[in-house]
């Protein structure tokens, strides 16, 4: 299965592979179909939705990782200060401070 994350999680014991990648390779991943985000706040789906050009939905679904599963994964790369901020940050501000990675479940325990 395929996953959007917003966050590199480990879901479930076992074995996991996290690399960065570029916009374009995103881009690629996305168009191979087959994906359900996870997305769980607005403006973060509408800011990946804005550098890839596809519609990235918001869902709060709990995922549990099994050997073979990808995600893309969308994550801010700064701790907020406030944790009251959370859902509140502008495109702009999450465009600003994040990264995209490949996470890759290799083996379950």
């Amino acid at each position: 299965m395929k996953y959007i994350l917003n966050s590199a999680v480990v879901t479930t014991p076992g074995v996991y592979e996290y690399r960065l990648i570029d916009i374009e390779e995103a881009k690629k991943w996305l168009a191979e179909g087959g994906w359900e985000s996870t997305i769980g706040y607005d403006e973060t789906a509408k800011a990946l939705s804005s550098l890839t050009g596809y519609n990235i939905p918001v869902c709060r679904k709990l995922v549990k990782l099994k050997a073979g599963d990808e995600c893309l994964v969308f994550r801010l790369t700064i701790r907020l200060t406030d944790p009251r901020l959370k859902g509140k940050l502008s495109e702009k501000f999450v465009l600003e401070n994040c990264e995209i990675g490949i996470l890759r479940k290799v083996k379950d325990y």
